[in-house]
């Protein structure tokens, strides 16, 4: 049986679910600890996420209008 393939925007949507939700559950720890030196952790690592979800938000503009990934 062939494998069926994946279309990119798929892919990427999906991607682009799991990065919000690490961000937000990111920034959820970050509000509800008090301990400085986590918290300034927590929101690094939320802001990693955010970066990639514009990363990702970008790619699929590219390829809603027509252009490459690359």
């Amino acid at each position: 049986m062939p494998t069926r393939l994946t279309p990119p925007d798929q892919i990427l949507k999906a991607a682009l679910q799991k990065e919000m939700q690490a961000r937000d559950f990111y920034a959820d720890l970050a509000a509800r600890t008090s301990v400085d030196f986590v918290q300034d952790l927590l929101r690094n690592l939320q802001n990693e996420e955010s970066k990639h979800v514009r990363l990702i938000q970008a790619m699929l503009g590219r390829l809603e209008a027509g252009k490459p990934l690359g």
